[in-house]
């Protein structure tokens, strides 16, 4: 993080009972989030957040159930997917964001994204929403620290077209589509969505979510006007 690393506390191995208890906070939070109306919750796996570091070998670097071997370091996901989809009724909607790879040399790769999804496959997931990167490598702005160059559009398009064809759920892709011409061609390549729905483009839903963005906008516009 550069001149921000002052701004954290020097980080430490979580034990066994603070992991357990992180799983239970996904839970009690999903369980909470059912209770106050939503249909789903996201489980965010990307970016280098908390399970995302677990993920990486590069962050994690333990030697015991929770690290090591790549099973060991999903079993946080696993087991946070697991106590989510317990917890919430079988309607909830359950959906994990997980990075394509986070571009940083010997660090979380495709490969490992496809294993991890291939797991995945065998839980109760609903979506699997792809990204890349972490703020020491933020692919998912357009940029990366291993030397791969990305498309300055649809970043994540060619690993969602190779990580889909695994997947048993939806996949969702993310990142710099931004322009009509762009989303046409994305949708117009057909990108596949895994065995349980068949070819749909789930960037429909990105634009779906972009137009409900702006219809949100001018309601909230026209309040504020007439609150003038």
């Amino acid at each position: 993080m550069g001149k921000h690393s002052k701004l954290f506390v020097r980080p430490k191995a979580m034990n066994d009972a603070e992991i357990q208890e992180v799983i239970a906070r996904f839970a009690a939070s999903a369980a909470a989030a059912e209770r106050a109306g939503f249909t789903g919750v996201e489980i965010h796996a990307a970016h280098g957040y908390l399970i995302s570091q677990f993920l990486s070998p590069l962050s994690n670097q333990r030697k015991d159930d929770w690290g090591d071997s790549l099973p060991n370091r999903a079993r946080l996901l696993l087991d946070v997917v697991r106590a989510v989809r317990a917890t919430v009724s079988a309607r909830f909607c359950v959906a994990v964001k997980l990075n394509s790879a986070d571009f940083q040399r010997r660090g979380f790769s495709e490969d490992d994204a496809r294993q991890v999804i291939l797991w995945l496959n065998e839980l109760q997931v609903d979506l699997v929403e792809l990204s890349g990167g972490s703020y020491e490598s933020p692919a998912m702005q357009g940029r990366t620290a291993d030397g791969r160059t990305l498309a300055r559009e649809a970043y994540f398009l060619e690993f969602a077209k190779e990580l889909a064809a695994v997947a048993h759920m939806p996949v969702m892709t993310t990142g710099g589509i931004s322009r009509k011409a762009v989303a046409e061609q994305v949708l117009a390549s057909r990108v596949a969505t895994g065995k349980r729905t068949g070819n749909h483009s789930a960037l429909l839903t990105l634009l779906i979510d972009q137009m409900r963005t702006r219809r949100l906008t001018r309601r909230y516009r026209r309040w504020s006007q007439a609150r003038a």
